[in-house]
Formats: C-alpha cells, sequence, structure tokens
C-alpha cells in the first residue's frame, strides 16, 4: 500500500514539472548595491524570460518607492535569450531609475508583470510573474551630516549677472540680480535657496526662483539648475556692501566637502533732491462729521445681495464641475486612448521600424498590430489567416534574426517586409469592404 501511494506522488510530480519548469522568470538587481549617496541615482534591472517565445508585449509595472523619485523606463527594451534547465527562454529587459531623496533603506514594493507568452507553440498562455523582494540603503557622509541640505555631484557651479553697471548709482535707483546654481547629474529641486540679506538703506524684492532640470532621452539627469533673481531699491545715500555667498558641495569625484561662492558685492549711492519715497506722507487728520444710527439692513443690504449672487453662482458652478468635468475629462482621455492605441498608429509605427531596419522594435509593433487586426490569435495563426507565403517567411526571417542563435539563414529585409505588409493591408481592407460581416474568407486555422 505504501509502495503504491509513493508511486503515484512521484508520477504526480513528473507531471507538474514541465508546467513548473516552463514559467516566466523574473530577475531584478539594483546597480549598485553598496556605498549608494542620497540623490545619486540607482539603477533597478528587470528581465522577464518565457519559454520558446513572445506572443506580446510584456506590461512593466510603474510603482513609487516613499521618499525617492523613480523614472520609467525611457530607452528602448533590450531582447535575449538563454537556457533554463535545458528550455530556450527568450528575455527582455527593462530599466528603471531611482533616486534617493535621504538616508535610510528603500525596498522594491510588491508589484507583477503581465506577460503572453507561447508555452505551447502556436497556443499562447497570459501570466503574471511577481517582482522579487529588493532593496538598498542609502546615507550621507559623515562630513555632511550636521549640513541643513546635503549636495552629491561632481561639479557646481555658482554665477551672478547684474541689470546694469553699479557705479553712479543713487537714491532711488534699482538694481536687478539674477544669481545661477548649476549641479552636475542632479535635480534641481534638491539645490536650496540662497541667502540674499542686505544693509538698511536697501528694500529686497525677491522674485520666486526657477528650476530646470536637462536630462539625457534614457531619463538619466545631465544637470540641475536654479536661477534666483532678486531687485534692490535704495533707499538712502552711502556705502553699501552685500555679503558673500556660500553654497556647500559634496564632491563625489573626490569623497570630500567643497565650496563654491561669490564674493561681497561693494558700491555707493549718491544723493538724489528729486526722489519721492514709496510711502505718502500721512494726511492731515479730518474731523469726521456725526455718525447717523441706521438699521443693519440698509447698511449691509448691497453687501447682502451681492454675496447671495456669488453664493449662489458658485454654487452653481461647483455643480457644474462636479457633474461634467470629469466626464469630459474621461472622454478626452479614452479618446487619446483609443487614437494611441488605433489600428492606423500601430501600423505607421511597424512600418517606420521596418523601414529603419529595427528587427527588435518591428517585431514588438507587429504583435501590437497583429494583435488589432486579429484578435485572440497568435502570431503563426495571424500569419496562417493572411494565406501569403512571402508575408509569412519575412516574418519567420525577423523571429531567426532575433532569437536564433548560430546561423541566422536569410538576413531579414525591413524594407520588403514594410511593402509585403501595406499590400496585406491593403488586400485586407479591399476584402472587407466588399464583406463588411465576413472579415477574412476561409481562414486557415492551425490543425
Amino acid at each position: 500500500m505504501k509502495a503504491l501511494v509513493l508511486g503515484a506522488v512521484i508520477f504526480v510530480a513528473i507531471l507538474t514539472l514541465p508546467a513548473t519548469a516552463q514559467s516566466p522568470v523574473v530577475r531584478a538587481r539594483f546597480e549598485p548595491t553598496k556605498g549608494i549617496l542620497v540623490g545619486q541615482p540607482v539603477r533597478l534591472v528587470v528581465s522577464i524570460y518565457v519559454p520558446n517565445y513572445f506572443t506580446g508585449s510584456p506590461e512593466f509595472p510603474e510603482f513609487e518607492i516613499d521618499n525617492a523619485i523613480v523614472v520609467l523606463p525611457q530607452d528602448r527594451p533590450e531582447n535575449s535569450n538563454m537556457q533554463i534547465n535545458g528550455v530556450s527562454y527568450a528575455g527582455i529587459t527593462e530599466t528603471y531609475v531611482v533616486y534617493p531623496q535621504q538616508a535610510g533603506d528603500f525596498h522594491l514594493p510588491t508589484a507583477k508583470i503581465t506577460v503572453s507568452y507561447a508555452v505551447a507553440p502556436p497556443k499562447t498562455t497570459t501570466s503574471q510573474a511577481p517582482l522579487p523582494a529588493l532593496s538598498f540603503h542609502a546615507d550621507v557622509p559623515a562630513a555632511a551630516k550636521d549640513l541643513d541640505y546635503f549636495l552629491p555631484t561632481t561639479n557646481l557651479t555658482i554665477s551672478q549677472s547684474w541689470s546694469r553697471s553699479l557705479k553712479g548709482l543713487r537714491v532711488g535707483d534699482s538694481v536687478e540680480r539674477t544669481i545661477t546654481v548649476t549641479a552636475a547629474k542632479m535635480q534641481a529641486m534638491l539645490i536650496p535657496p540662497l541667502s540674499l540679506d542686505t544693509s538698511n538703506g536697501i528694500r529686497v524684492y525677491p522674485e520666486e526662483p526657477t528650476v530646470r532640470d536637462q536630462k539625457t532621452d534614457r531619463g538619466d539627469f545631465v544637470y540641475g539648475r536654479r536661477t534666483q533673481m532678486v531687485k534692490y531699491l535704495i533707499q538712502k545715500e552711502g556705502d553699501y556692501t552685500l555679503p558673500p555667498i556660500e553654497l556647500k558641495w559634496w564632491n563625489i569625484s573626490t569623497n570630500h566637502l567643497a565650496t563654491a561662492s561669490l564674493p561681497p558685492v561693494h558700491f555707493s549711492a549718491a544723493a538724489n533732491l528729486n526722489y519721492v519715497s514709496e510711502l505718502p506722507p500721512e494726511p492731515e487728520p479730518i474731523t469726521a462729521a456725526p455718525v447717523q444710527r441706521m438699521s443693519l439692513w440698509k447698511r449691509y443690504r448691497s453687501l447682502i445681495r451681492v454675496a447671495a449672487v456669488g453664493c449662489t453662482a458658485a454654487f452653481l458652478l461647483t455643480w457644474i464641475g462636479w457633474r461634467f468635468v470629469p466626464r469630459g475629462y474621461r472622454s478626452v482621455k479614452a479618446c487619446a486612448e483609443r487614437r494611441k492605441h488605433s489600428e492606423a498608429t500601430l501600423f505607421n509605427k511597424l512600418l517606420r521600424a521596418c523601414l529603419h531596419n529595427d528587427a527588435e522594435q518591428s517585431y514588438v509593433w507587429l504583435l501590437k498590430w497583429l494583435a488589432i487586426q486579429y484578435p485572440g490569435m497568435s502570431l503563426q495563426q495571424s500569419l496562417q489567416t493572411t494565406d501569403n507565403p512571402a508575408l509569412t517567411s519575412e516574418a519567420n526571417d525577423l523571429g531567426t534574426a532575433l532569437f536564433a542563435k548560430g546561423d541566422r539563414g536569410h538576413p531579414w529585409n525591413g524594407r520588403k517586409f514594410s511593402t509585403l505588409l501595406k499590400q496585406q493591408r491593403k488586400i485586407r481592407r479591399a476584402r472587407l469592404a466588399h464583406h463588411p460581416y465576413l472579415g477574412d474568407l476561409n481562414p486557415k486555422q492551425p490543425a
């Protein structure tokens, strides 16, 4: 009896082993893993591997990490293939960039990748593969822990310009000062505001600072720039000195604190007999006539009427906004989403990739376009439905160019493939114009 039970268990394990061995595999890692500073980029490399080949583009998740900025993948995904337990797997890799904003531990949140693949060609299987549990630690160097802010960069510069010369100033004149701070490979939002103290006799009018980030096409920060403008109005004659401006930053190339500074500014202002102060002299007191008593309604009836009309209008506007604005926004968003995923848009992107002879992108847009043209069908089923041997041959050459090892056979020709695609699309449209309810005539089904 025990031998029978043991044999049944082994039999079930053997049956379930292939399904387990041929499930999608997710691998992820942070780069770097040690010595990470606050504000510096950390790359999260995520790869999804499936047995045989992909039948659709994987849906990589969007997520947030507390106290960090997460930049979604900007560059093209990387295609690869490998052997896992003797099974051939195709892989696609995406890279996120994480910028920690303060010291501490950062954990990758729970998320899943939705992927479609051919576990038993030409049948398509869709599943969700979870991301692994990962974390990293970001810190601030001991020499910089006492600073009110932390600026890790390879280079930081501070410069200033004036709207006019500081010579020949008189009381009543104003001059604008523009201070620009530029930090390499970091966000402008991390650059702190500058202290612009001045002497008695000068009124300061600071403007709202502007920040600008310059990024590469892959989303990496080239530099961050903070521009601060201030206007000085001279109210008294005399000699003035504006104090120096200093900004400490951490040089990640030398691992030492550095200081960027502007020297003190000296200038003089002469008297101006024609200058009129901003504040007019106080008027002489006027004896007020005795106030006659009036009822509250007579005194405030105009205000009450205006308030009543204003409240009514505010209520109507709020109701209209609550009733119609969300609906309009959803309609516009849905229209834009439909246009983005329309058959014509996907086909144009497929043609552009083919004309550039970009096999990876051509394969990605081909799968998306066929999913709309032939919904519910795999790649091989769609090609059989077209009944176009030339198109099928070029599609097979495309798959060989991407995933085959060793001898790749005939090289794939993107321009020829685009011509065949346009011809097939034209034929299918003409067929649907004569038979709008029939679709493809006599589609071939896989055996």
